[in-house]
């Protein structure tokens, strides 16, 4: 049974607003989001990986794998340039992460129509 392109962009969009919750809720109990700036890289980063992803023909299994690979990665890579706690790298990284999930789900969902890989890789009819 083919699923609804409804369900795909419903879906990505409860993740995008989970990230952006727990960053919320993290940066509230942590001291905030001072470090706003990586959050601003983070969605930039995120917006372009899964606006490659979605247009990937790779299967799920290596998509996900590298998907997860990236953001561990960028993570490990602002912890380098911006050295600290990990609590004052996380929240802007999942702030921006949910926030560039919305904005390529969004964009290519709602206004444009999901990419053709995007719908073969989900069974979308």
């Amino acid at each position: 049974m083919a699923r609804s392109k409804r369900a795909v962009v419903t879906r990505d969009l409860v993740i995008a607003v989970s990230n952006v919750t727990v960053a919320v809720t993290i940066a509230s109990t942590v001291g905030g989001l001072e470090m706003w700036p990586l959050g601003a890289a983070s969605f930039t980063f995120s917006t372009l990986l899964f606006a490659a992803a979605d247009r990937s023909s790779v299967g799920n299994w290596t998509l996900g794998t590298v998907l997860s690979a990236a953001v561990v990665v960028f993570a490990l890579a602002l912890w380098w340039f911006f050295p600290g706690s990990l609590r004052t790298i996380v929240p802007p990284l999942l702030l921006g992460l949910g926030g560039g999930t919305a904005a390529n789900r969004l964009l290519f969902g709602v206004v444009y129509p999901l990419p053709e890989a995007r719908r073969r890789r989900e069974n979308v009819a």
